[in-house]
């Protein structure tokens, strides 16, 4: 049930610290009270794991840590540990990513409550190991065969990585689904001031006969999402990758698949309200929305920031949860504007925009390794005013 807590003294450091947006991941899932974590060494996400090594050998409590053989095992362990009703978690990146997709797969159709952390580098294959990118927003969404939808956070600082991974937890408990935290190479070793609050919101799963879930001050619908009666307990329990009714016993009809299917994606969509909200920066007045999320909407802002000293009126729309994609939101931000998306990839964010918007809009594809530079920005929209001044 919802509420407001401090986990223990040994679990949550309140105050100021000089962090690595990885190191405030470890710390968030800290915070958020995570029983279990399973993962296998990849960079750029290794120091997750082993920021975490360093705060539970110092536990009184008991934890569960496995370093894997790989990232299947990594995946399948963390599910195994969440149906003993222990909040879990795991960390990779890139090749990592992709096989754990057909575990994902398992998790989001058994809706099981796990956090995952992909640190994206540059890729396909093994790629740019110590380079960022943004080339696997769309495997979020469609890694894994089927119809799924999972709640995917967006943190653009060292801060946000503490909070979306404790926002993250509590998401997957609210509504039972695994929830992905998609940060980057930048972020992971960038170190920044982060501010630990002395007590933070703590979501525990529904139990059986126990009543609803309350998330953010709202009461989440027991028929969207029942509550989940674990291993080792009073009631026995049944959990599998086949169709299945509300008892976790296999039903291949095709009533039960469909209601199973569109439940599963309705108990993520009624409560997107809920989940973080789009950033706007000088939107209001602004000719041009630049939009763009993590390490790469660090560069637009600052793009935009000198734009604005010569009197070009430029806004940056930035997504914070990218699915579901916040279509709403940015479709009244953008009316009547022109529009530049900026990613460091060939075209991946740009696929929901002008999906979203139903028209083209301009675009940075940035795939050399590296944030895109303030200096390319600022060209790209001075040339979209010139246009509009001709």
């Amino acid at each position: 049930m919802e509420k407001l807590e401090t986990v223990n003294d040994d679990r949550l450091l309140s105050g100021k610290h000089l962090m690595s947006g990885n190191e405030a991941v470890a710390e968030g899932a800290l915070a958020a009270g995570v029983e279990g974590y399973f993962g296998y060494p990849i960079t750029p996400s290794t120091s997750i794991m082993e920021h975490l090594i360093k705060r539970i050998s110092k536990f009184k409590n008991y934890f569960s840590f496995l370093q894997s053989e790989d990232e299947i095992a990594s995946i399948t362990a963390v599910i195994g540990c969440s149906w003993t009703r222990k909040k879990s978690m795991t960390a990779t990146s890139g090749p990592g990513f992709s096989l754990m997709q057909e575990g994902i797969g398992l998790a989001a159709f058994t809706e099981t409550p796990l956090v995952l952390i992909n640190v994206m580098r540059g890729g396909p294959s093994t790629g740019l190991p110590t380079f960022p990118g943004q080339q696997e927003l769309m495997q979020t969404h469609f890694g894994s065969h089927g119809d799924y939808l999972i709640p995917t956070l967006v943190p653009g600082s060292v801060q946000e990585c503490f909070d979306f991974t404790v926002e993250a937890f509590n998401i997957s408990e609210a509504f039972r689904t695994p929830v992905f935290v998609l940060s980057d190479q930048v972020l992971s070793g960038l170190k920044e001031l982060l501010t630990i609050p002395e007590k933070v919101e703590i979501v525990d799963r529904a139990v059986p006969g126990k009543g609803p879930v309350t998330y953010k001050g709202e009461e989440i619908s027991e028929v969207l999402v029942p509550a989940m009666n674990c291993f080792g307990e009073d009631k026995k329990s049944f959990s599998t990758g086949l169709s299945h009714n509300e008892t976790g016993h296999v039903d291949l009809s095709a009533d039960n698949y469909d209601n199973l299917i569109n439940r599963q994606h309705q108990k993520i969509t009624q409560y997107e309200h809920l989940l973080p909200q789009p950033k706007l920066q000088q939107t209001d007045d602004a000719d041009i929305i630049v939009v763009a999320y993590g390490s790469t909407a660090r560069a637009c802002r600052l793009a935009i920031k000198r734009l604005r000293r010569e009197n070009h009126k430029i806004g940056i729309f930035t997504p914070t949860t990218v699915w579901p994609f916040p279509e709403k939101q940015l479709n009244e931000v953008t009316k009547g504007r022109k529009v530049l998306v900026v990613e460091m990839s060939i075209g991946q964010l740009i696929w929901p925009v002008e999906r979203y918007l139903h028209r083209k809009v301009e675009h940075i594809g940035h795939t050399r390794g590296q944030i895109p530079p303030p200096s390319l920005i600022e060209k790209k929209l001075k040339e979209m005013l010139k246009e509009d001044n001709n």
